[in-house]
């Protein structure tokens, strides 16, 4: 029921901003886009519906590559070093000193900058501020830059474009400043109030960027030191979560399903955590369910409608979820028709995954089941 009302509760405020937004900009735009003139044809008027559509489609998606960028200048001007920078699905890697375009996306984002840093000795002493707070930075910089070019403006599709860019950066900005973690919802603001209050927050977030660095250059989990994945006792940050699901995925590459399923149980009993991680959750919860034989009943109440749909909604990107249906079809449904063509799927994903780690780790898991079942 709680997270019901919280899941409800990010989408009333999601609506509510964007509403605000779009009511202040529309009215703008419809002042300087001419259809307060009552001698405007319907021709006209359809014209400047649709150059309103493309003009907020192409901004906010220009809005999403200010962000990313933001946090990536402000994070090599703050020693931090580029692992990967993604908008949609395409996702850019640098890999063995290359780089190179790969296809990704996760549910609820449409963009991210990942990046790494040298290990810091002292928790006070870890950059965090400039690296999360750059993305709301160069949003906010840039809708006062369409701001300016708005007042200063005698074109009026200029200024109608300034009015929709101002408005969305903004959106942007305010939306990823504000901390959300208690609607749901985690994002650079939550990010940076929980480094402020807690500087073991930034040593779990340094090796949550640490661990994925290493894990794009093809390291294991379990071929990393043990003190990656390190967490204070009564720590509930998203990053201390984070760690905690590194740890049971590690558990899954040695095997060790019974201690992967108590650390998401462990997981799911969070009353805040943010609905990515819990869906996340639940898909490795029921693996780790199928390997260590719980009853059909158990199985079948956890892949639920809602889960299913997750399933199918992540399949596309995700190696994991290749690995947990070959692993329902080839051990809970003793489908092998079904198992194989998830199994050769899983391997052509495994050939074109962006993540080298991640990828030699799932199939490992997806031959053990193979060899062993």
């Amino acid at each position: 029921m709680a997270d019901n009302k919280r899941k409800n509760s990010s989408k009333l405020l999601l609506m509510a901003m964007g509403g605000i937004v779009g009511a202040v900009a529309g009215f703008l735009m419809m002042k300087y886009l001419g259809n307060s003139d009552s001698n405007a044809s319907g021709g006209e008027k359809l014209l400047n519906a649709f150059v309103i559509l493309i003009s907020l489609t192409v901004t906010y998606f220009l809005g999403i590559i200010i962000h990313e960028a933001g946090h990536l200048v402000l994070g090599l001007l703050t020693g931090y070093k580029f692992v990967s920078f993604r908008i949609g699905s395409y996702i850019l890697v640098r890999q063995n000193g290359k780089f190179a375009i790969r296809r990704f996306a996760v549910a609820g984002t449409a963009g991210q900058c990942l990046m790494t840093h040298d290990i810091v000795k002292k928790d006070e002493d870890i950059p965090y501020f400039w690296y999360n707070f750059g993305g709301v930075l160069f949003n906010l910089v840039s809708a006062a830059l369409l701001g300016l070019v708005y007042l200063n403006s005698s074109s009026r599709l200029l200024a109608t474009y300034s009015v929709i860019g101002m408005f969305v950066y903004l959106y942007l900005g305010i939306m990823n400043i504000l901390p959300l973690k208690k609607f749901g919802l985690a994002n650079d603001g939550s990010n940076i109030l929980e480094c402020y209050r807690d500087p073991g927050v930034r040593r779990l977030i340094l090796n949550v960027l640490i661990i994925n660095a290493e894990q794009s250059q093809g390291k294991t989990l379990d071929s990393m030191p043990d003190e990656l994945f390190e967490i204070k006792d009564g720590d509930d940050s998203i990053s201390a979560v984070s760690i905690k699901l590194f740890r049971a995925a590690r558990e899954l590459e040695r095997g060790n399903y019974e201690s992967a399923k108590a650390i998401y149980r462990e997981i799911l009993e969070k009353k805040d955590l943010v609905e990515l991680l819990v869906r996340e959750t639940q898909c490795e919860l029921m693996f780790c369910y199928i390997m260590t034989g719980e009853p059909a009943k158990v199985i079948d109440e956890l892949y639920d409608d809602e889960l299913q749909k997750y399933i199918q909604r992540s399949a596309k990107f995700l190696l994991s979820r290749q690995r947990l249906m070959y692993a329902y079809y080839y051990i809970y449904k003793q489908d092998k028709v079904n198992a194989d063509k998830v199994y050769n799927l899983a391997l052509d994903m495994a050939k074109q995954n962006y993540n080298l780690g991640d990828a030699k780790a799932e199939m490992g898991i997806i031959e053990r089941i193979k060899e062993n079942n």
